[in-house]
């Protein structure tokens, strides 16, 4: 456990790129009001890279951790080139010996090729991809730095990689998708299983009470976008793709807490580490700007949990009284954190919170219809809220 009892820091979001050669016009990091990015080096260096190995194995020895998770991150994360990726994983892997480091990637895909499948490979990296759907509706949003669209050319080279073996689907951990509430949710689950991707994740657009998101018109396209959504998913039954969202939010109805960010998962066992070295919370807090923008520590000078205590994590991320009375508080958790922000403080449902409602009070009832009696009647499922009573 970490300091004051809460869980141990076991996950580092690593930006080892500041730029991106996307301009999504919805993305958090240049579109959303954070322009740190402008003052950091482009590109992380063997420095920072070496300090924070020190600093993970000095963390882990004293929490008792064997294990940690090193989740590189941009901008663009391969804008940092093969060579000096591979010099990355070395350095982190030889200096955080005998800690058993999990190292996964997020990126655009752009820039893959076998290279960098086969870099990955040896190195026991997965890696996302994120992809909006079909081109005439995500290059509204995903567009080149000329303005061009990205997707075609991204759904070209996932064929090409494919048709050139199994590496890349035995390598591609997931699909991140940001909802586009203009979209029939049901259409897209079936344009991803049709495009061959059996796991994906709807991230909601980030924005909040005083920032809201790009073209907002309200909470109800969303609700609408996520019922359809689930009812074909759903409707797939053992042939339906994974999609993490769903998972878990009926999970919570099981009395299984999601570690789920975006559903009140708990910030204090993750930091964002920037190409300079700074600590922060999770990186989209920073759309709520103010002090939450703003550095306080660094790897050279401060341990790697200081953030939780410093922006007060225990505190802020707290669900309001309106959340934990909600009889679907256990599915959504209450939302995202920087979704709950008003300009002065996050005791607040997230702006999503009438479609996250909606979304679990469907999911409850497919549960209430579908599960079996004998578990529902059976005294081990105490864990079971009280909200599937009827």
């Amino acid at each position: 456990m970490a300091r004051g009892g809460s869980p141990a820091l076991d996950w580092i979001v690593l930006k080892v790129a500041q730029r991106c050669n996307l301009n999504c016009t919805y993305c958090y990091v240049y579109n959303r009001g954070d322009d740190s990015w402008k003052s950091r080096p482009a590109l992380i260096s063997d420095v920072v890279v070496a300090k924070l190995a020190e600093r993970i194995v000095a963390h882990c020895a004293q929490y008792g951790l064997d294990a940690f998770v090193v989740e590189l991150h941009g901008g663009e994360p391969l804008l940092l080139g093969k060579k000096r990726m591979q010099r990355l994983i070395d350095m982190l892997r030889q200096r955080c010996a005998p800690v058993r480091l999990r190292l996964i990637l997020q990126t655009n895909g752009l820039l893959l090729d076998p290279e960098w499948l086969e870099l990955f490979d040896r190195n026991g990296i997965s890696f996302g991809i994120s992809l909006d759907g079909p081109p005439e509706v995500a290059d509204r949003f995903r567009i080149m730095r000329n303005g061009q669209g990205s997707t075609q050319k991204l759904l070209d080279k996932i064929r090409a990689l494919r048709a050139a073996g199994p590496d890349f689907n035995r390598l591609m951990g997931s699909i991140l998708c940001v909802v586009n509430p203009d979209l029939d949710g049901g259409k897209l689950v079936h344009w991803f299983v049709d495009n061959g991707f059996d796991a994906f994740e709807f991230l909601l657009p980030d924005g909040n009470y005083v920032n809201y998101p790009q073209g907002w018109r309200g909470v109800e396209p969303y609700r609408r976008f996520l019922l359809e959504a689930f009812e074909a998913w759903y409707a797939m039954g053992s042939a339906a793709p994974q999609i993490r969202l769903f998972e878990m939010m009926m999970m919570g109805f099981m009395g299984i807490k999601s570690p789920l960010d975006a559903l009140g998962g708990d910030l204090r066992r993750l930091c964002v580490v920037e190409s300079d070295g700074s600590i922060g919370v999770s990186d989209v807090v920073r759309i709520c700007r103010g002090e939450y923008a703003n550095d306080k520590l660094d790897i050279f000078q401060h341990p790697l949990d200081l953030h939780a205590s410093v922006y007060r994590l225990a505190q802020i991320q707290q669900p309001c009284a309106q959340c934990q009375a909600c009889p679907h508080f256990a599915s959504c958790g209450g939302g995202y954190l920087p979704h709950r922000f008003d300009g002065a403080g996050f005791d607040h449902p997230s702006i999503y919170c009438h479609a996250l409602y909606a979304l679990s009070e469907r999911m409850l009832s497919v549960i209430r219809r579908d599960l079996p009696p004998t578990l529902l009647s059976d005294p081990t499922t105490s864990l079971w809220t009280a909200s599937l009573a009827e």
